[in-house]
């Protein structure tokens, strides 16, 4: 079921316009991350970033290179790429997923702007071996120091691996199996709490759910 269409009167209807933006379960599982976000700060972050350090040496090094691989400065740059290729495709009058390139190079960019946006006003502290105070915040600080929450790499790959799973269902479970193992590798690395790559999480994917559901797929068919 489509709902592009316009009634009679040539004005969409307020429902229609409500389930082309907003997929609501999205929406209410970004929410629920928010709650678990900070119920995992008051309970879980200080003790699991006392654990971190004990870690076997090769789970923390794979967390590395997983983190760095999924920087926005590599990851951007590979949306934008595609983006050309897949307007290129369209110029040329070959089929490609035209649709899909833009949605998440435009859902990339706003993950990324939403984070920083938030990190530079929360001013929450990076864990550290000097401090494993989970509620020491400096608000407006605009230093990197204090720019814990949210995570940006876990916000980006929400938003990215929710459009992906939204458009390939078949490849849900795997996409966001990747999405889970980039947010953790940032709690590995020591660079987050766990609690801001859940707020991450619960960022992306309500960056996510404000879609329109014409080109929730590749096909051109909706999807959820």
């Amino acid at each position: 079921m489509h709902f592009d269409k316009m009634p009679a009167s040539g004005k969409p209807k307020r429902s229609c316009w409500l389930k082309t933006a907003l997929d609501l379960k999205m929406v209410a599982t970004a929410l629920g991350l928010l709650v678990l976000a900070a119920l995992t700060a008051v309970v879980a972050d200080r003790t699991i970033a006392t654990m971190v350090p004990t870690l076997l040496g090769w789970m923390r090094s794979a967390a590395g290179w997983i983190s760095t691989l999924t920087d926005p400065l590599v990851v951007l740059p590979l949306m934008i790429g595609a983006f050309i290729a897949g307007r290129i495709f369209r110029m040329l009058g070959l089929v490609g997923p035209f649709e899909l390139t833009t949605s998440l190079l435009t859902r990339s960019i706003l993950a990324v702007a939403a984070a920083t946006l938030l990190k530079g006003i929360i001013g929450r502290a990076r864990p550290s071996e000097v401090s494993r105070d989970p509620f020491h915040f400096q608000p407006f600080a605009a230093q990197d120091m204090f720019a814990s929450a949210p995570s940006a790499q876990a916000t980006l790959a929400a938003a990215i691996g929710c459009s992906l799973a939204m458009s390939f269902p078949k490849a849900r479970i795997p996409i966001l199996a990747t999405v889970i193992a980039v947010c953790l590798s940032r709690v590995l690395v020591g660079e987050h709490w766990t609690s801001d790559v859940i707020f991450g999480l619960a960022l992306g994917w309500g960056i996510a759910a404000v879609r329109n559901r014409r080109h929730a797929s590749v096909l051109g068919k909706p999807v959820g």
